[in-house]
Formats: structure tokens, sequence, C-alpha cells
């Protein structure tokens, strides 16, 4: 804890060393709830909801969200439109601390909308018992900080346009953990749904959710709602018509990294979201596991400028030399077939340091070729940014599908370790 939340805690009477281990001790407690007599319930609970009523610990969670001042309460939450509210995960115990009380949302969802509220979690890391919400709870999981596949977007958006066409009264509240990225993701696509273009949607959502214009900052997630927007189409107004893309299988045949400085390899994981029969999250399987290297040079036509320096390079050829030259490559001996939507990590080494990241879904991909800047990946750390040149890029080469090829079963997996999938 740094200085200033050392001296709140003293200008609430509390040494932060007696706080500490008063937290310790409730944490405790709760863990062996069952054994313990209503007088130590009783001060836990005591504790913590001192703790809760006091907002610097969420405030500064919460950083630039917009927060709601409502009922005496300070909550992580925003009206998006007036029947569309974000927020961030309505914890309990001590998660209560730094993210909104479940019991303050419940009482300000029931002043303001009794009756008439359907909350949506997108948490697969979390969940909590739906009666907190009269059973109005509906989850459509999928990982931080990364996308969702398309079917759980068309699955939302209808869930969502079913409970507010049924009472103009009702309202829907949609959460992740922390209440940005992944429920940017789906309000923007429900906005689209109802005819915003996916540009409007994203600074709309930007606009009332944070006070910097930060919104759904992950590139990915934000290329995923201009994928919803080309799947819909509106013939007599709304809802639209879906017409999701049949999945379509590609042949990845190189990867090449260019303008990457003080670096000979870098490694990289690629998996595939598996549907699940029965549930709607779908797993990342991971599927190759491989690395792009600098090219030794081995001949051709500079040996032959060598010998016959006549030879000359126009300025076209000049730029392919650099880009060569500063270029990590990697040329897949097998045939690599991938499906929907698809994820590549990027790591610094064998077993981990991650650079970067970026989703996408095969039925989108134009003219053989995936290209995507610094500016277009995810996550970028800032040992990625200090390899990345001025023309830093990703490209990603593919072929049409070979029908005859017969694809091995892929095993699913976190994707958080690259170290436990076959080479490619």
């Amino acid at each position: 804890m740094n200085r200033r939340t050392t001296n709140f805690y003293a200008l609430g009477g509390i040494s932060l060393g007696d706080l500490e281990g008063r937290i310790f001790c409730a944490t405790k407690m709760g863990a062996n709830a069952t054994t313990l007599n209503q007088d130590a319930l009783a001060s836990q609970y005591q504790l913590i909801n001192y703790v809760s009523h006091s907002i610097y610990i969420r405030r500064l969670v919460s950083q630039k969200r917009r927060r709601l001042l409502v009922g005496g309460y300070d909550l992580d939450m925003s009206y998006i439109t007036p029947r569309i509210l974000a927020m961030s995960f309505p914890a309990e115990r001590m998660m209560a601390i730094y993210r909104n009380p479940m019991w303050q949302v419940k009482e300000v969802l029931e002043m303001r909308h009794r009756g008439h509220y359907k909350v949506y979690n997108l948490c697969i890391e979390e969940e909590y018992d739906p009666s907190n919400f009269n059973d109005l709870v509906e989850r459509c999981p999928f990982d931080d900080n990364h996308v969702p596949p398309l079917p759980l977007i068309k699955a939302f958006c209808e869930s969502v346009h079913s409970w507010l066409s049924s009472d103009p009264k009702n309202i829907v509240v949609i959460h992740c953990m922390a209440g940005k990225g992944r429920t940017g993701l789906m309000v923007c696509s429900y906005l689209v749904y109802t005819g915003m273009l996916a540009e409007e949607a994203l600074q709309v959502y930007a606009d009332k959710r944070t006070t910097n214009n930060l919104g759904v900052t992950i590139p990915s997630q934000r290329r995923y709602v201009g994928y919803w927007q080309k799947s819909l189409s509106f013939p007599e107004g709304c809802p639209p018509d879906v017409n999701l893309p049949e999945p379509c299988t590609r042949v990845l045949q190189q990867i090449q990294i260019y303008d990457a400085k003080n670096v000979q390899t870098i490694f990289f994981v690629l998996s595939e979201m598996q549907e699940v029969p029965g549930q709607c999250y779908r797993p990342s399987a991971h599927k190759c596991k491989n690395y792009c290297s600098k090219k030794i040079k081995n001949g051709g036509i500079d040996s032959f400028r060598h010998f016959y320096p006549f030879i000359k390079e126009d300025d076209s050829s000049e730029q392919e030399k650099s880009d060569e030259e500063s270029c990590l490559d990697c040329h897949l001996d097998k045939t690599l077939q991938v499906t929907g939507d698809v994820r590549v990590t990027f790591y610094e080494k064998n077993l981990g340091g991650r650079l970067f990241y970026v989703c996408f879904n095969t039925a989108f991909i134009e003219n053989s070729l995936l290209q995507f800047s610094i500016l277009e990946l995810d996550k970028v750390g800032s040992k990625a940014k200090a390899i990345a040149g001025p023309e830093f890029r990703v490209e990603l080469h593919f072929g049409p599908a070979d029908p005859n090829l017969n694809q091995s079963l892929s095993v699913p997996s976190d994707g958080n370790d690259p170290s436990d999938v076959g080479d490619c």
C-alpha cells in the first residue's frame, strides 16, 4: 500500500497494521464460517461493512470509469442508455472492499427498477447465486481481455432485445469483472443490433462509461464489434436479420514479423475456440507452437551481385531488402488448417514472457492476408514496445483449405502455457 492509502486508514482511527490483521482474521473467519459463533460473524460483517463504505479503495480500483451516486452509495456503475446499465462485478465478502458490494447493488436496483431488471454476467472466472437478483441472471461467459464467439454475441443480443421488448420499464444490467472491456464489447454489440454503426456505438460507450474517453481499448474486442456489424442487415428496421458467416477453414502458411529490433526469435502459440456440447463457453484449444526467426542468407541474387556488380537495384528492391533484413519469418511445413475464432499469442521466449496477441475470425479474411500494426495488437507490453520499430507489423499469410487433409484432435487449454503443444 502506498502512503496515501496508509494516511487514509490513519484518518479513520485504525493503524495500517491493525487493519491488515483484522482483514486477515476476517478472511480466516469467512473460510470457516460454519464453526463461528454469531458474535464473530457480526464482527466480521461490521469490519467489511466499515471498509466497504469507505469509497477510497473502490474509486482507486475503478480508475477512470464513471460512477453512480445514488441512495447514499457510490458505485462503479454507469447508464449507457436509460435502459442499459454497465457495472463492475457485484461482490461479496472480501472482494466487496474494492468492487461493488452486492448488497448495495441490490438496494439500488430495487430502489430504481424493482421488478424490471435482468442481470447479465459475462465472467467465466466468477459467478454468484442468481437469487441475489430474483433469479433473473443470465451468464454469457468468455475470457477476460479476449473475445466471445460470434454465436454468443447473437444469443446475448437476442436475449437482451427480448427482455427489453417485453416491458417498456425493463432494463438490463451488464457486467464482467471490471465492467469495461468485455462489458463494452457486448453493450456495443447490442447498440449495433439496434441500428448504430460500430464506431458510433464504441464512442457512445466510451463517453458514457469513462471519464477519459477510453472505453473498449483492446483492438480485437473492437474488431469483433465490427465483425458483428458485418453480420447484420436491416431490411425492415429492428430487430435486424442476423447472418453469421458459415465456418470458414483456411490454411495458415506463413507468419512474418517486420521491423523487430534487437531480437532474433519470437515464439508463438496458435489456438482455436472449441465448441463444447451443452455449454455456451468455448475454451481455447492449442493447435500449434512454433517460432519466427531471422532468415539465413544462402545465396540468390545477392551472390550474383558480388560477381556481377552491373546488376542494379531499384528503389522497390532496396525497400524489399530492408524488410527482409528486419523480418522474423516462420514457414509452416505442415498444412495447418484453422477455422472460426482464432487467437495467436506471441512470446519473448519459449516458456513465457508474453509480448502481445491477436484474435480474429477466419470468415473475415480477405485476399489471403491479415496484417496487424502495433496499434492493432492486444495487450502490447513494454518489452514488445522496446523491440518494435516504426514500421513494426505482423503478417499472417493464408491459402485455401485442403478438403482432403485429416485434422488431428486438439486438446482444450487455458492458453497460458505455450509449452504443452506440439510443434507445427
